[in-house]
């Protein structure tokens, strides 16, 4: 593998590193912890769009961080009014006192001092206090709704996916049966014609015919990123029937690989964000499919510049 390549290789696991790491800082609320990882990041690669998007994750978690402490503020700060305010009105026993000592049994004012209002009577601050309780009461509300609402949306948008993977994956099931029992015809129908037909001429259309059957069951044994046991057998069955040779059968398989890699690829950065555990599952997924690194590098450029164009 060429010295560039390594040096690609080995700082990608460095930003995958530092990118879990601030990830995990992200779920315990140390900001300031995830964007020194970040920092670390962007310092292996300025313009690596994962980190990027990771800053940018973290500046909004840190608004919504500083918005929930300014609104534990205000209620603290009405909380600590009311209880002033308590405070400095007078208590019930000591009015009772001056009512009952008092010649005409009412209170007579002190001089000086302001007369204690009578018993239903609004104290002063008691509006502040209402409309304080009563903003951070409808603020509370409103947040809950919102709340509310987006996890309505969440659970709405989740079980579409699931009847959509569900979907999927049952015409995915389907067409895999029906290509494998056509396989199969087509195989009857070429061990037919070779009993039929004689040497020469003849064999080499069954040699094509077989080539041609073996790049369509490729093509479809790849599209989950994995050719399964029961694949394997039916294409070594057409290429030992059809007389393809090793060499031919490991070149198509090659190629069909790059294809189904290349399509998974663009999948994954449809959405211009590559997460740790997607680059991960990219990472096996090249290596069962024997894609080097560097050609891995190639196609990725080729999408990125490809969506760059649709901008």
């Amino acid at each position: 593998m060429p010295a560039l390549t390594q040096d690609r290789e080995t700082q990608k696991k460095i930003i995958s590193e530092y990118l879990k790491a601030a990830d995990r800082y992200i779920k315990t609320a140390e900001f300031s912890k995830a964007l020194d990882e970040v920092k670390k990041a962007l310092g292996v690669e300025p313009n690596n769009m994962y980190a990027t998007a990771y800053n940018e994750r973290i500046k909004v978690a840190m608004e919504a961080s500083r918005k929930k402490e300014e609104e534990d503020r205000l209620k603290k700060q009405a909380e600590e009014q009311k209880k002033s305010l308590s405070a400095a009105a007078p208590k019930p026993a000591e009015t009772a006192a001056r009512a009952a000592n008092a010649p005409d049994a009412k209170p007579q004012p002190v001089p000086g001092q302001t007369p204690a209002p009578a018993s239903g009577t609004q104290l002063p601050g008691d509006d502040i206090i209402t409309k304080i309780k009563k903003d951070a009461s409808d603020a509370a509300d409103k947040k809950m709704d919102v709340r509310i609402d987006l996890l309505k949306q969440e659970f709405t948008a989740s079980q579409q996916k699931f009847q959509d993977d569900v979907a999927r994956l049952a015409a995915q099931a389907k067409e895999a049966l029906a290509a494998k029992e056509a396989a199969e015809r087509k195989l009857a129908s070429l061990q037919t014609q070779q009993g039929q037909v004689g040497a020469g001429s003849s064999g080499e259309t069954l040699h094509g015919q077989a080539i041609t059957l073996l790049e369509k069951l490729f093509r479809k044994a790849w599209e989950d990123g994995v050719i399964s046991p029961d694949e394997q057998e039916l294409l070594i069955i057409v290429k030992t029937e059809g007389g393809v040779s090793d060499d031919d059968f490991a070149k198509m398989k090659n190629e069909s690989g790059s294809i189904s890699y290349t399509a998974h690829l663009r999948e994954v950065w449809k959405d211009g964000l590559v997460t740790p555990e997607e680059a991960e599952t990219l990472e096996a997924l090249r290596k069962t499919l024997n894609i080097s690194a560097e050609e891995h590098f190639k196609l990725e450029a080729q999408i990125r510049k490809e969506m760059q164009a649709k901008k």
